[in-house]
């Protein structure tokens, strides 16, 4: 038998054992062959009687216990069969942290005294050829880190969880990322219900040139002003409603409002400036892991729906590998993307030296390249034969590989002051000179702002006043999938493989919920974030997260050992917090309900005001209710609405369901 290649999975396993061709048999591990135990059952006999065993892990020495999963037996006894024919045993599963653990353990399965790994970033012929040529031993330093991580993971959830259960109740969960990506959103809904609106007048007219154009009012000159007051715009006002210090403004009523645009209604306005300025907008860069997922959103894909097709697309040959941080391309990849933008739009479609770029966030791998199409000759969409959200991401990846290589975009911005009395009026409008790399994303920069006429310094025109419009300002918005991995990402939480499913479990564990495309937060949840940040607040602040986060690197780059970060942060550190955390229920003040309160309990949480408790609706989003829907619950005599019908007629599953009415216990 000739050369056994051990990758992850049964498609890539295919892809490339029909690239290598004879003398190569490729078989999948499907995934990791050894973990920690996942249940009693699995805890070898040995083991059974230490302290720490259903751990799984000796909390002292870190030692962990590995065994292969029920499920993988039968796959590690086909592997152990076909190494021992092998003349050469390659492990080739990817080529990071999780995939060096893989390879580790597949070794010590099979008895591989000295492991040789293939390595690779896409999967196309020349890359597994030049990977054959440039084969090297395992990164027993990157095995290390995937190990503490796993080890740390295991000792928080199993350290962190059952207070939960003891203080909020069920069967819930913690963890070392899950649950620092949970404050961020619960920070994000409390402060919603903090907000208090302020009101806020937009006084527009229409200038009345040819094509007309729609200015602002921005000014306002009084007896006490003779130098004019901005007019009071959102940003003026904090989220509790009141003016930020040291602002001054002009803060109308809605007589005022009134006054002032029935003033202007008619009357002449004097053209007193006009700055015309070029800009220009350069293309993004190729995608990494978080922003691939933040452009999902795009698709109407969720983070884990982007990572899959990615998983798909990369296993079948048309992408690079898809977990990187890195966004630089290789000199191939520019050569190929400077062509396939000549090839789209000519000569001048690139810029004369080609666009590298390097990432901004400082704890990034920078390993690998972006995430790319595959090969030096890259496939247009069309000619893919791909179908569904396959072909939407591959497309998705192509067009912004190509446009990072092409020219800016050029527009020519015009800012024209205009008085009318009393009143400043300003306008902007945008006219593009030189589309760049906007020909191939022409959806890929804000909606256009009105063009205006030419005009000149001391030119008069009539106005046409719009009506005032009263105006309150936004609480601020819920997180979608997309921009809390890119929060996560910028707290340094987690890391880019971690992310979809971190979102996913946040979502199956009921923490959050979608309303509509937004992440909104749950009773159990707002709880669990309660009890965490008051308890074993470490597991939820940002700087401690991000700091385990480096000191995994720290590990994988051979700067520390696996123990040294374990004895920190575990026995040092975290253990010690735990040991200390009493198990309170959590009582949470609602501040947009005077006198409310969310309450954990043995039933599940519970609305309190004035002395009556009861059990809220798990339908119910706590940040969602007004006063009205809070006594009905009390009072037991809320229903739930049904929701609107979808477009094509279809209730949801929410819609369907018979309205539920709730009883005081």
């Amino acid at each position: 038998m000739a050369t056994l290649v051990i990758v992850e999975s049964p498609a890539k396993a295919r892809k490339i054992a029909g690239l290598l061709g004879a003398g190569f048999v490729v078989r999948a591990s499907l995934g990791h062959v050894r973990d920690l135990p996942g249940s009693k059952a699995e805890i070898p006999e040995r083991y059974r009687a230490e302290p720490w065993a259903n751990l799984g892990v000796n909390p002292e020495t870190f030692a962990p216990i590995y065994v292969v999963p029920a499920g993988k037996q039968a796959t590690v006894r086909e592997l152990r069969q076909l190494a021992a024919r092998a003349d050469r045993v390659l492990f080739a599963s990817d080529m990071d942290r999780e995939g060096e653990a893989i390879s580790y353990h597949l070794s010590r399965l099979l008895g591989v005294e000295q492991p040789t790994r293939m390595v690779f970033t896409e999967i196309t012929r020349e890359a597994l050829q030049a990977a054959l040529r440039s084969t090297r031993p395992l990164d027993l330093h990157l095995v290390a880190a995937q190990e503490a991580r796993r080890v740390i993971d295991r000792l928080v959830g199993y350290g962190v969880s059952p207070l939960l259960w003891g203080s909020v109740g069920g069967k819930l969960s913690a963890g070392r990322v899950q649950s620092a990506a949970l404050m961020l959103v619960a920070q994000r809904e409390m402060a919603r219900m903090r907000f208090r609106p302020a009101t806020f007048w937009s006084i527009r007219a229409d200038v009345l040139t040819r094509p007309k154009f729609t200015a602002t009012v921005t000014r306002v000159r009084s007896s006490e002003h003779p130098q004019g007051l901005p007019i009071a715009r959102s940003g003026d006002y904090t989220q509790d409603g009141a003016l930020k210090a040291g602002v001054q403004v002009l803060e109308m009523t809605d007589g005022q409002a009134s006054a002032l645009s029935a003033y202007l209604d008619g009357r002449e306005a004097t053209v007193t400036s006009v700055d015309v300025t070029e800009t220009r907008t350069r293309p993004a860069p190729p995608f990494i892991t978080s922003t691939l997922q933040q452009a999902g959103g795009r698709l109407n894909l969720s983070a884990k729906g982007v990572m899959d097709a990615a998983q798909r697309l990369y296993e079948g040959g048309y992408i690079t590998y898809m977990r990187t941080d890195s966004p630089a391309l290789s000199d191939e990849a520019l050569t190929e993307a400077r062509r396939e933008a000549t090839r789209l739009f000519g000569p001048g479609a690139v810029p004369a030296q080609p666009r590298q770029y390097a990432t901004r966030n400082p704890g990034a791998q920078e390993a690998h390249e972006a995430i790319r199409p595959a090969g030096t000759s890259w496939r247009a969409p069309a000619a893919t034969g791909l179908s569904g959200a396959d072909l939407d991401v591959y497309t998705l990846i192509y067009q912004r590989t190509v446009a990072s290589q092409m020219t800016d975009a050029v527009f020519d911005r015009t800012a024209v002051t205009l008085t009318c009395g009393a009143a400043t009026l300003g306008a902007q409008g945008r006219v593009l000179k030189e589309a760049g790399f906007r020909q191939l994303l022409q959806d890929d920069d804000p909606k256009d702002e009105q063009r205006l006429p030419a005009l000149a310094a001391g030119q008069r025109f009539p106005l046409k006043a719009r009506p005032p419009e009263g105006k309150k300002t936004s609480a601020p918005t819920r997180f979608t999938e997309a921009t809390l991995v890119q929060a996560m990402e910028k707290a340094g939480i987690g890391r880019p493989s971690t992310y979809a499913q971190t979102l996913a479990t946040l979502q199956t564990r009921d923490y959050v919920r979608l309303s509509g495309r937004h992440l909104a937060v749950t009773a159990v949840g707002l709880l669990v974030a309660t009890y965490l940040a008051r308890q074993v607040p470490d597991v939820t602040q940002q700087g401690f997260t991000a700091t385990m986060e480096a000191g995994l690197d720290d590990v994988a780059a051979g700067k520390t050992t696996r123990v040294a970060y374990l004895t920190r942060f575990w026995t040092d550190g975290l253990s010690q917090t735990i040991r200390r955390a009493s198990r309170d229920a959590p009582n949470l003040p609602l501040p947009h309900l005077d006198g409310t309160r969310l309450r954990a309990a043995g039933s599940g949480p519970h609305l309190v005001r004035a002395g009556q408790s009861v059990p809220l609706p798990p339908q119910v989003i706590p940040a969602d209710l007004d006063d009205t829907q809070a006594s009905a619950i009390l009072q037991g005599t809320w229903t739930e609405k049904a929701r609107p019908a979808r477009r094509t007629g279809e209730k949801t599953s929410a819609g369907r369901a018979r309205s539920r009415k709730t009883t005081p216990p």
